[in-house]
């Protein structure tokens, strides 16, 4: 029975002090002209003497005019951020079994982030030729192959963009 009232005193004071909606003040959406406070603004001002704080004004109004069809935008840009980067993985021992992980490099270590891969797939014959997507150029890359009969660690490479090459690749040689 107590927790029951309880509950009703937390319900009833949760429900008296409101979801934080809307404002009791409004606000205005537009900023407001000059000309509806001339009278009030020559008696606050009556000592002050700036002519300038009227073309201030004027300007700060013009740039929120802007809209989005408004903006110019070169022909040669495309809009676009993804990047078509060509995996290619060839190893010199072809009958030696691999599995090649391409990830996002963590920064401090250099080593693969297996959160964040865009390739994992085992060697065919020592051999991999892939396509894939990068949402966005910034993004540094580490290969690891791992080759299941000799080593523990894997070997690793590293790749980055290259803003002079018209197409990525990421050529990977053991």
């Amino acid at each position: 029975m107590n927790n029951y009232i309880l509950m009703l005193i937390i319900i009833v004071g949760l429900t008296a002090c409101g979801g934080g909606g809307e404002s009791s003040s409004p606000v205005p959406d537009t900023p407001s002209s000059d000309s509806g406070n001339s009278g009030s603004d020559d008696d606050s001002n009556s000592g002050n003497d700036d002519s300038n704080s009227d073309d201030d004004d004027a300007s700060d109004d013009s740039g929120s005019d802007t809209i989005m069809s408004d903006l110019v935008i070169d022909k040669s840009f495309a809009l676009k951020t993804d990047v078509n980067l060509l995996i290619d993985a060839k190893i010199s021992a072809s009958n030696v079994r691999a599995y090649l992980n391409v990830c996002q490099a963590v920064a401090e270590t250099g080593k693969a982030d297996y959160q964040n891969c865009v390739l994992r797939k085992p060697l065919v014959n020592g051999e991999l030729s892939q396509q894939v997507v990068l949402s966005r150029q910034d993004i540094a890359l580490v290969a690891e192959i791992w080759l299941y009969d000799t080593n523990p660690e894997p070997l690793r490479f590293q790749w980055q963009f290259e803003e002079d090459s018209t197409q990525q690749k990421f050529e990977i040689r053991y």
